[in-house]
């Protein structure tokens, strides 16, 4: 029993901190950050034949540099024989993140909160506000995952046998996929690129809450007739339920965004 409690403690911290990585991103910002990438490369191009690096876009104009100046601010800030600092951010920042190049600081990073001051000025303040919110509703949405999974865990640990095990790991096995289909439908927009990454989390989502769906109702339909205790009955409903919307979200996710 104790291992199973460690197993499901580490995986919820484990998918914690992953939840915490920029998984959902905003067309702008990967447009603004592949735009700094491209202009990364045609330095290191321009510096092969210079020995220098290129002060400004005129410089570099043969390079054939693309991105939609209308969605990016891109700007070459100092460059010089050692080095160059260039930064990239989307012109109507939703987000506030802004990338750079700087040789001084190692090269391509993203810009902590007290540096994107200098570049996103107006809406800083609301954007930072509403970030707040946001982290806040994932904070309290892993903490009733939490919950869920301790009454999962009491629920193995009182009523663990042969014929309720299936009906107690369909309950555990469900949480995930309930989980990120609630990640996606509190990030999933229009501005938001739906990922390969998203995808694959969303159809590996799909799958697990089918077999959990289907785990349910097989124990369900064996077991009604020998009259199993009523907390196990309201929990495979629960079960069968949660599976049920869970693999609904996903699925319409998947049809509107793929």
């Amino acid at each position: 029993m104790k291992s199973v409690k460690q197993f499901f403690t580490y995986s919820f911290f484990l998918l914690f901190l992953t939840s915490c990585g920029q998984i959902f991103e905003v067309d702008a910002d990967v447009q603004a950050r592949q735009a700094l990438l491209d202009l990364m490369a045609i330095q290191d191009k321009f510096y092969q034949e210079n020995q220098r690096y290129a002060t400004g876009h005129a410089e570099i104009d043969k390079y054939n540099l693309k991105y939609h100046t209308g969605i990016v601010y891109l700007e070459i800030e100092t460059a010089g024989k050692d080095g160059y600092r260039a930064v990239s951010l989307p012109a109507e920042s939703t987000t506030a993140r802004v990338f750079a190049h700087d040789s001084e600081q190692g090269g391509f990073y993203e810009m902590e909160e007290d540096e994107v001051s200098r570049y996103v000025l107006g809406a800083l303040k609301h954007i930072r506000d509403e970030k707040h919110k946001k982290d806040l509703n994932e904070l309290t949405g892993w903490i009733l995952m939490g919950g869920m999974a301790f009454l999962g865990l009491r629920f193995f640990a009182r009523y663990r046998s042969p014929e309720n095990n299936t009906a107690i790991w369909a309950y555990l096995l469900c949480l995930p996929a309930m989980g990120w289909a609630v990640a996606l439908l509190g990030n999933m927009e229009g501005n938001i690129i739906f990922t390969s990454a998203i995808a694959q989390a969303s159809w590996a989502g799909l799958a697990i809450a089918l077999v959990a769906l289907a785990l349910g109702c097989i124990w369900l339909k064996k077991n009604i007739s020998l009259h199993p205790p009523a907390p196990l009955i309201s929990l495979v409903i629960c079960t069968i339920v949660i599976s049920l919307s869970s693999a609904g979200t996903m699925t319409y996710m998947l049809k509107t965004f793929a």
